[in-house]
Parts: structure tokens; sequence; C-alpha cells
């Protein structure tokens, strides 16, 4: 696997690579697809997603190790450049099979391959440490551009992307090249936050007119010195430039991407869908948010008003009993009582509740209610008999019990 050059030349920076070279991307253009495999295509993509997923961990280590050593050294240490290359390299890979860019099984390896879709990266480059140190405030700008971008392209219109393949068999060649331009900056971001290039995310729209080369290899992509040259890739698949891509061929290979002008119109397309979806998220997620911040001040709030609640009806039965028969005393107790349980009921009809928990808030504030009412009434009365009579056929043991259920309820409501 080559640490400086992803086409396959030896471990060392070619001849003529620019300092400044940014991450390129050849897409080898649509082709027919069997439509079995765009139909199963996520399915069939599962293996390399969870791979992918997997190593991203370890990418991560590897690429917060390699931030030190940039850091100090003002070059990514050639180790964290193997890596991190053919992580890249494997990711766009997989990515291209997953969007429907072609229909060639990606391998499963982090070298370079012959693939309708191939990223070059030239790591190992020289960097600005300051740059390095702010890697990721340097981001977010990008980063920002990157997920309107996969909200426009790659989520809801991905479905639609889908059944036009799935129905043509192709994918229309618009579709394709604003799908590559969204691609390629996805990986210059990666690129750039991996450290892999000091060259910022641009080109968004794609490159500018291969005319311009006049049919000269871009900077930076030359053939790499020493025998062998670049692997052989048959015959090229690439652009034409009457399709609205360039010159700028190795091997076979294209790597301007010059976009015709209604791929430009679709990533316009793209970048305005992808604010609208992104604020609708945004929205969702500030009120789901909201609702959760609500729920857990809601449970906090019933949990320290009932606090009371549960000890005066845990402990009326010893206070009772410790009055001997006293009227004074159990009518005392039982006011007590009437003025928590009134005290909760008010409390609880406070509470803002979230729907799912308006029920069994309800149903909690009748059972208080009604207790509070009953519990007065016992501290109302002058006599024994009158005592009796009300505390008997009310069951004030089993009131408390159905309190306590209902407040349990009402804890579980919210915690669901």
């Amino acid at each position: 696997m080559s640490a400086y050059y992803a086409t396959g030349g030896p471990a060392q920076r070619p001849a003529g690579l620019s300092p400044l070279t940014p991450v390129q991307v050849s897409f080898a253009g649509p082709a027919p697809q069997s439509r079995v495999t765009v139909a199963f295509r996520l399915i069939l993509a599962v293996p390399h997603i969870f791979v992918l997923l997997t190593m991203a961990v370890g990418a991560g280590v590897v690429a917060f190790i390699g931030w030190f050593g940039a850091l100090f050294t003002g070059r990514l240490p050639v180790f964290a450049a193997d890596f991190l290359t053919g992580y890249l390299r494997w990711l766009s890979r997989a990515q291209a099979y997953q969007y429907l860019l072609t229909d060639q099984y990606p391998p499963f390896t982090l070298d370079d391959q012959d693939y309708p879709v191939r990223l070059a990266v030239a790591p190992g480059q020289e960097l600005n440490r300051a740059a390095v140190f702010f890697r990721f405030f340097l981001l977010i700008p990008a980063s920002i551009v990157q997920s309107v971008l996969g909200y426009g392209a790659l989520t809801l219109f991905q479905f639609v992307n889908w059944l036009i393949v799935l129905v043509k068999g192709e994918m229309p060649d618009t579709i394709y090249q604003a799908l590559s331009a969204v691609l390629r900056y996805n990986y210059r971001v990666l690129a750039f936050a991996l450290m892999l290039t000091s060259t910022y995310p641009a080109d968004l729209f794609g490159d500018r007119d291969p005319a311009g080369f006049q049919g000269q290899v871009p900077p930076g992509y030359g053939v790499p010195p020493g025998p062998g040259g670049l692997p052989a890739y048959g015959g090229p698949r690439g652009y034409v430039a009457d399709g609205g891509y360039g010159a700028g061929a190795v091997d076979g290979r294209r790597w301007l991407l010059v976009l015709s002008a209604p791929a430009r119109k679709l990533m316009v397309f793209f970048i305005v869908f992808g604010v609208v979806v992104s604020a609708g998220v945004s929205a969702y997620r500030v009120t789901t948010a909201s609702d959760q911040i609500s729920t857990l001040t809601a449970a906090i709030q019933v949990t320290v008003d009932g606090t009371p609640v549960q000890i005066a009806l845990s402990s009326y039965p010893s206070d009772a009993s410790g009055c001997h028969g006293d009227l004074s005393c159990m009518t005392a107790v039982s006011r007590k009582v009437a003025r928590t349980l009134s005290t909760f009921a008010g409390q609880l009809r406070s509470i803002s509740m979230p729907s799912r928990a308006a029920a069994a808030k309800a149903t909690l504030n009748t059972t208080t209610s009604d207790m509070a009412a009953t519990f007065a009434r016992l501290g109302a009365v002058t006599t024994g008999y009158q005592y009796d009579r009300i505390a008997i056929p009310s069951g004030a043991a089993q009131s408390a019990d159905q309190f306590r259920t209902d407040y349990d309820n009402l804890v579980s409501a919210l915690k669901s």
C-alpha cells in the first residue's frame, strides 16, 4: 500500500506532486446496473458498513495520535498516513456502491484497487502547526456545508434516486455528476480533518473548464518515477468532454470533475433542500429536547411534591393508633393529612405534563382530591360515632393503596 500516492506509486512523493495537491477522486461515469442488486443495495452494503463503522473507531484513535505527531513535527506520521489513506479509499468505494454510482462490489481492502471510483490523496506534506492545533474550529464551516449536502443529497433524495435507477437500470448522468461532486467534497472534508492534506475543502461545484488544461494532466497527478508507472485500467470508462467532463486523464482515469449546467442546478437544489431538511431536523431535535426537559422537570416536581403525601399516608395508621381513642387527637391527625393531600392536589394541577402522562395525572388528581375531602370530613367530626361512619366505609387504608398505585402510574408514564 502506498503511503503517499493513492494510485499505486512508491511510498514517496511522486515527481511534480504539488505540496498543496487536494484530494482528487476519479469517477468512471454512469453505467448499466443490475436491477436485482439495486433493489437490495443497502442489504448488500451492510458488510462494508459494519466494517467501516468498526474501522472508524480505529481511524479516530490513529487520527488522535497523528494529531500530536503533526503538531510537534509538522507532518502526519507515516503509519497514520498509511492507515487513514487506506480507510478513506475503502470508504469512497463502499459509499460509491451504496449510493448507486457503481454496480461493482467493492473489495475488502485498504489498498488501492482498480475500481470505478478511485481516490488519490497526497499525505506526508508539511502541515501548518497552528492549523493542526485549531483543526476542529477550522472544520466547522466545511462541516456545516457537508451536513447540508448530506441532508439534501443523501437522505430523501436518495430514495428517489434509488427508484430511478431501479426502473431505468442506470443512473442519469446529471444525478451522477451531482452525487459525485457531493461525495468528493465529503472526502475532501474528511481528508482535511484527518490531516491527510493541508488544502481546505473546495470546488463544491466541480473543477474549472478542462479546456484550460489543453489535454494535460492536472498539476500534482503525474506519473510517479520508477518502472511500471501506474497500474493499468483497461479501456477507459471515463467522461468525455461533451458530457461535461474534462481532460486530465492518467492511464485512462479522468481526475477532473466539471459539472454540466443541469448538474450545477441540481447541486443548488441539494443545498436548498438540505437547508430545509436540516432546519426541520433541528426544529424536531429542539422540540424533542424541550419535551425531554419538561418531562424530567415534571418527574422531579411530582417526586418532590408527592414525598410529603407518601410520608403522611404511611404514618397515618400509627399516628391514629397513638391517639388511643382520643377524638381530638384523631381529628387533628386527619386534618393534617387532609392539608397535605390538598396541597399536593394544587401542586399537581400546576405541573405541566407531556400528553402521554395527562391521563395518569388526571386520575391521580381525582384520587388525591377525594382522599383530601374524606380526611377533611374526618377532621371535622365531633363524636366517635361520626368518625367511624366516615372512616369505615371510606377505607382509609384502601384509599392510601389506590393513591400509591395512581402515583406510581404517573411516574411510570413520565419515565416512558
